[in-house]
């Protein structure tokens, strides 16, 4: 039988009906109360005249609410557009006119901080709290006390309450026909809207038992920092812990104190994160103290992870009583997100990981497939790639006639089979491992009056993996203390907190022989 998002989640629902499926500061959500939210916000949705072919937009972060609304808009046969929860009002905007969107689901505090810029159509607004008990909510409220809540829109909390079952047959999403929208930097480092199936979310969530040691039962709780806006979130976290009974413990921001006392109270066997996480663990007292003997397997991706992180976090779970380690993965929203990975079957120092069944793997130099150990462009083949970009040309092209996704990554594979990931050729940037795309930045900062040249750099930095640097030449029209300030507002009103620009230069930036900035020179490279 070919499953949708929705069918596969209620197979599961009704296969694990009394275990929590969801666990959200102390409360906890049973597979069988999940399934009766979904089916009743899938109600709410086509009573506001949501329908089949509809897009709706969700930006909102980890929650129960985010969850529901997935899976109810996936019932009812409407393409869910997934958006960061801190995207700007601009980048919302855009996103659903490109989109088509029909709706906006958003959290209150994000709709409050934007209401005078909220795109047209229905809004329904959810507050971060709900779900949460008595205690916690009360917490949450005092450290958000400064924050205005949004008061207007649709209550999706009257909504869920209010709507009866649907009891309708779900809508089958046809394979060639889209049903997330997933934004991404691309292969080539210019965002775009990736399209996906319902079948490829299914079969990667469905490779589980290729990264885990034991059988899927042995595995109590998966900890999901890792936002759903992300493919590793969505598809890693939320989507596959559904599929194998594993609760889901949500959390709407990370906090390495918070994610100790979790894995001890939950008994959490399973960790994905991106390495900024693992380091800000590792920087954590009270994990370093933690007692971690549930924890049998992490994994890091989203961002190139130094050895001495793995090496240090190895030896901080041995210290804690567990016999985890730390895995390395890789792979691109093209693909979901991971199509290959290290665990303790298949484990290579340095590798990025080892191709899941259904991946083949290879290394080009435009033309022709390199022998092992050649340096090269990394190519994917795979039974979880994407439907395409949304207005865009693919990046699937034909070598030795058969078809390969064009990574822009750069690296080369061993006589095993191992792949060794060396830089993207195109110099995303990752912020707490969420991407940030430089030609984004610069097409904000080029047309600001003052402006004669930009250029982009990545900046090590302890706490973030990387933060913004903006280089800026002035053409001399602007004195440079307005010009700075009107860099400064552009990007605060354009771009999303993570390509905000932590330094601003102006300087004369460097040419090449070609007349491009050179960007080694600029780096002192």
């Amino acid at each position: 039988m070919e499953h949708t998002l929705y069918t596969k989640m209620k197979e599961c629902a009704l296969k694990y009906a009394q275990k929590d499926a969801l666990v959200f500061y102390g409360a906890r959500i049973t597979y069988r109360a999940l399934l009766e939210y979904v089916d009743k916000f899938a109600t709410a949705l086509r009573e506001k005249g949501i329908k089949a072919g509809d897009t709706v937009t969700l930006c909102m972060p980890n929650s129960p609410a985010a969850t529901i609304s997935f899976y109810a808009i996936n019932k009812i046969g409407a393409k869910v557009n997934l958006l960061h929860p801190f995207s700007t009002p601009y980048e919302t905007e855009m996103s659903m006119k490109l989109t088509d969107s029909a709706m906006l689901i958003a959290y209150d505090i994000y709709l409050n901080k934007n209401r005078d810029r909220l795109p047209r159509g229905i809004i329904i607004n959810s507050e971060n709290d709900e779900f949460m008990p008595l205690l916690p909510k009360l917490v949450y409220r005092y450290k958000q006390r400064g924050k205005k809540r949004y008061k207007g829109g649709l209550k999706f909390r009257k909504l869920l309450k209010e709507a009866k079952p649907d009891t309708s047959e779900p809508y089958m999403f046809r394979d060639d026909e889209p049903a997330v929208f997933l934004q991404s930097g691309g292969t080539t480092g210019k965002s775009k809207i990736i399209m996906h199936n319902c079948k490829v979310f299914n079969e990667l969530a469905g490779k589980a038992t290729e990264f885990i040691s034991e059988p899927p039962e042995n595995y109590i709780s998966m900890y999901s920092v890792l936002p759903i806006f992300h493919g590793f979130g969505l598809c890693m976290n939320m989507h596959m812990s559904i599929l194998w009974g594993i609760t889901n413990v949500m959390t709407l921001k990370f906090n390495p104190a918070s994610m100790a006392r979790a894995i001890e109270k939950e008994k959490v066997s399973l960790l994905t994160g991106v390495p900024a996480m693992f380091s800000r663990l590792l920087a954590c007292k009270r994990f370093r103290k933690a007692d971690l003997s549930s924890l049998k397997e992490c994994f890091v991706g989203g961002d190139k992870a130094p050895e001495k992180l793995v090496d240090d976090f190895d030896a901080a779970l041995a210290a804690g009583g567990s016999k985890a380690k730390l895995f390395v993965g890789y792979g691109l929203t093209e693909t979901v997100t991971v199509c290959c990975v290290t665990n303790f079957a298949h484990n290579r120092r340095e590798s990025v990981g080892y191709p899941l069944v259904g991946c083949t793997l290879a290394i080009t130099d435009g033309q022709r497939l390199l022998a092992p150990r050649q340096e090269g462009e990394i190519l994917i083949d795979t039974n979880i790639m994407m439907l395409g970009y949304l207005g865009a040309d693919s990046p699937v092209r034909q070598i030795d006639g058969k078809n390969w996704l064009f990574t822009g990554d750069w690296g080369y594979i061993d006589e095993d089979g191992f792949l060794f990931f060396k830089q993207r050729i195109k110099n995303i940037l990752k912020v707490n491992g969420v991407p940030v795309f430089p030609s984004d930045i610069e097409a904000v900062v080029e047309k600001i009056k003052g402006v004669k040249r930009v250029a982009v750099l990545g900046i090590n930095d302890q706490r973030r993996g990387q933060t913004v640097k903006l280089f800026v030449e002035p053409d001399g029209s602007v004195p440079n203390e307005t010009l700075i300030a009107a860099i400064k507002a552009e990007c605060s009103d354009k771009l999303n907190v993570y390509s905000q620009p932590k330094e601003i230069e102006l300087r004369e930036l460097p040419t090449n022989a070609i007349g491009k900035v050179d960007m080694l020179k600029l780096s002192g490279r």
